[in-house]
């Protein structure tokens, strides 16, 4: 986003997604009877007060889990076998460059671990995944990974193809990694239903830019279709052999609706 966006900028961008991320987290675990954690990547360092106290109240009563490893595959392992640790036996990841996911894709990812998957993946457009979750601790589903390349979830398919492990492929979705990105969310945003989830504080963070005239206000020109954030279509995932800095994990233990 830099040097589109400037320094100060982009570190609230970061805080608004990371807050959104977390409401969107707390919301789908309690509708789906799991227990939400937030895990950082590194050390927070807040510049002042603001920042530290909007994440610290999304986070209230939020357990925490610290990542180690040297990269993002190590830290995911490092994550699932935490929460094993804990007795949860189903777990599910995703990142905070997400905060639009439909909370209906939490809940299908869940869903997908009660049934026949040992693994569920949540595609994003750019060849990654945004949610990864599993049963059973599969640390050769994080080898060998290309991670930051458009190869990321073809390998991690391969991976799991080879060892014989049952996937679900939840659908498509989009994260916030570029400036267009910022436009799409606006234009989702507007197509939202009165009184469903919204990622507010993204909204006002873009809202901001409208005014500005960094982003064009809607009907200004078209921009790419995408299914409204809260919206339950597309929330049922296919089957499939074998296959921020910020990050919020759900777990469950056991077959029961809460741990």
């Amino acid at each position: 986003m830099v040097p589109w966006l400037r320094e100060e900028e982009a570190l609230r961008l970061h805080i608004a997604l990371v807050e959104d991320s977390l409401r969107l987290v707390r919301s789908a675990a309690a509708e789906s009877g799991a227990t939400p954690f937030l895990s950082f990547s590194e050390a927070w360092s807040p510049r002042n007060r603001t920042d530290s106290g909007a994440i610290a109240r999304a986070a209230a009563g939020m357990a925490r889990i610290a990542q180690r490893g040297s990269d993002l595959g190590q830290r995911l392992l490092g994550t699932f076998r935490s929460l094993r640790a804990r007795g949860f036996r189903r777990v599910v990841v995703i990142g905070s460059d997400s905060p639009t996911l439909p909370p209906a894709i939490l809940r299908a990812a869940f869903a997908a671990l009660e049934q026949e998957s040992e693994v569920v993946l949540g595609p994003a457009e750019d060849g990654g995944y945004y949610l990864v979750g599993a049963r059973p601790l599969l640390p050769g589903m994080f080898e060998g990974i290309p991670w930051g390349t458009d190869g990321v979830l073809r390998a991690t398919l391969e991976a799991l193809d080879r060892s014989g492990a049952r996937a679900a492929v939840l659908p498509h979705w989009y994260d916030v990694d570029r400036p267009e990105d910022l436009e799409r969310i606006r234009r989702d945003l507007a197509g939202l239903p009165p009184g469903g989830p919204a990622p507010e504080r993204l909204r006002i963070f873009v809202e901001a830019l409208v005014k500005d005239g960094r982003l064009p206000r809607l009907g200004d020109r078209p921009g790419p279709a995408s299914t409204p954030p809260g919206s339950d279509r597309g929330g049922r995932p296919s089957a499939a052999r074998g296959g921020a800095p910020g990050r919020a994990a759900a777990g469950r233990r056991g077959a029961s609706r809460r741990p």
